[in-house]
């Protein structure tokens, strides 16, 4: 979405501080060689005295070499910085970053750039290596890939430069800002958001999309009886049609039994609830899509391609992949993100404003430390939601030898809604559970996961007994599944 690339920022570089106009130079390890070389010269003041000329006369030249170096080295307020997206920032995503540096004033700089990141962004900072020419714009592009959803400041923007001689590098620093719109002044630091994958999670669920067009197709084609509320037509009665869909006034008037028609309702709401409690912390490890280096180390390969996120996170890119494809079926989403109380929430829309919306929102969303207040969840979502709808809600089971809370919540809409509850498992805990015992710590440890286990098939076998729909599912394929159960739903016209 270009929407949701951040704006550049520019500014005009200065020292790095007050004193640095004047302290704020530096040798090169040129500089330092030749007079490195100078010491040789002494070598000869061993044995005679004079020799040491030699080497004063080679520092006094390096030095004026020096000096005139600096001289000629530009101001730092000839150099200018802009920093600019060339894609949105996104969760584990490859987001590029430019840096371009225009310098007003004659003569080439050599140049190194460092651009202070915020930590979720990049681990380490990234030097980067610039040919300068007067007048013109010298672009570097970096990569980074964000580790953490919400939104960033941004720091600044760090310069090393060196003249024709390559004997002094200067210092100086620029912070790039926005300039606000009304007036010419920069306003405050550049901050970005960092949202929930979207265009990777478009790729992924391109068969979906496909799908779900189709669906929606034959669905305007086809008279689907005995499922849809919406009055399309009327025809004669045929032997089994419903009694209840007979039109008895139309009956009366010509005689003859009338039979109404009804279709699938084109537009229906789907409820995105997400779960932000202290379950939703969990951290997961997953790979990302980028191609690997034959020459990239264990450890290098790790760093690049290995992506910590939390359930949340995995929630978030889930209902976005959902909302997309629920958008492409003609239906109408909202969002509810809840811990405690409610932190965010989104009422049906559809169009690629809302979708916008909905970004924005999740990118905010942020685990709590406390369990989730899952009736609370549901009493806004049923004032909110009057009509029968669909509610994916994508949480986890608390372990509890009485009755989770989740229950009752789920229990409570599914008497109007039809309810899709997403669980995510955890691999360890049945590896945990199909592991044969060496020893009586291991023994214990097994015993417990199957109790968890039972435990958890018992809450399952509960809900699906009172019309919830279970989806278990990976961390990874978390909104593949949730997806194709959406799909299923409406193919189905369960609703």
């Amino acid at each position: 979405m270009q929407t949701l690339i951040p704006q550049s920022a520019s500014a005009q570089a200065g020292p790095m501080s007050r004193a640095g106009r004047v302290l704020g130079f530096g040798l090169t390890p040129l500089a330092l060689a030749f007079f490195a070389a100078g010491l040789v010269m002494a070598v000869p003041a061993f044995f005679h005295a004079r020799a040491i000329g030699f080497m004063l006369a080679w520092d006094a030249m390096i030095a004026a070499a020096v000096l005139i170096d600096a001289a000629r080295l530009p101001r730092p307020e000839c150099f200018s910085v802009t920093r600019t997206f060339l894609d949105s920032p996104q969760l584990g995503q490859a987001t590029r970053i430019a840096l371009s540096v225009r310098m007003d004033a004659d003569g080439v700089a050599t140049m190194q750039l460092i651009d202070d990141l915020h930590p979720s962004l990049i681990a380490a900072p990234i030097v980067q290596r610039l040919q300068v020419f007067p007048r013109e714009d010298a672009i570097s592009t970096s990569t980074i890939y964000p580790r953490e959803r919400g939104d960033v400041s941004l720091g600044r923007v760090y310069l090393r430069y060196r003249g024709a001689f390559g004997l002094v590098e200067r210092w100086a620093s620029a912070q790039p800002a926005r300039t606000s719109v009304h007036t010419a002044e920069a306003s405050r630091a550049q901050r970005v958001r960092v949202f929930p994958a979207h265009e990777d999670s478009r790729q992924n669920t391109q068969f979906y999309l496909l799908r779900a067009r189709q669906i929606e197709m034959q669905k305007r084609k086809l008279r689907l009886r005995g499922v849809g509320r919406e009055f399309d037509s009327m025809r004669d009665y045929q032997p089994g049609d419903e009694l209840r869909k007979i039109s008895w006034t139309a009956t009366a008037r010509r005689g003859k039994l009338v039979t109404r028609q009804f279709t699938v309702e084109r537009s229906q709401q789907v409820w995105i609830m997400l779960d932000a409690g202290r379950l939703s912390r969990t951290a997961f490890e997953l790979r990302r899509g980028t191609p690997e280096d034959i020459a990239e180390s264990e450890g290098e390969r790790e760093a690049a391609h290995v992506l910590t996120v939390t359930q949340l996170d995995q929630a978030a890119t889930a209902a976005t992949m959902l909302a997309q494809v629920i958008q492409s079926s003609g239906d109408k989403f909202g969002m509810i993100a809840y811990g405690r109380e409610v932190q965010q929430m989104l009422f049906p829309g559809a169009g690629a404003a809302h979708l916008r919306l909905l970004l924005d929102l999740l990118s905010q969303a942020k685990s709590e430390a406390a369990e989730a207040d899952h009736l609370l969840a549901v009493a806004r979502l049923k004032t909110a939601q009057r009509r029968r709808g669909l509610i994916v809600w994508i949480t986890e089971l608390v372990d509890s030898v009485g009755k989770p809370e989740l229950v009752i919540a789920a229990a409570e809409l599914a008497r109007r809604h039809l309810v899709v509850l997403v669980l995510l498992k955890h691999p360890q805990l049945e590896a945990l559970a199909a592991l044969e015992p060496a020893s009586r710590e291991e023994m214990f440890h097994a015993t417990a996961a199957q109790e968890m286990l039972e435990r958890r098939r018992e809450t399952i076998a509960q809900l699906e007994r009172i019309g919830v729909l279970i989806v278990e599912t990976s961390a990874e394929e978390v909104g593949i599944n949730a997806v194709s159960k959406y799909l299923e739903v409406k193919a189905e016209g369960l609703l």
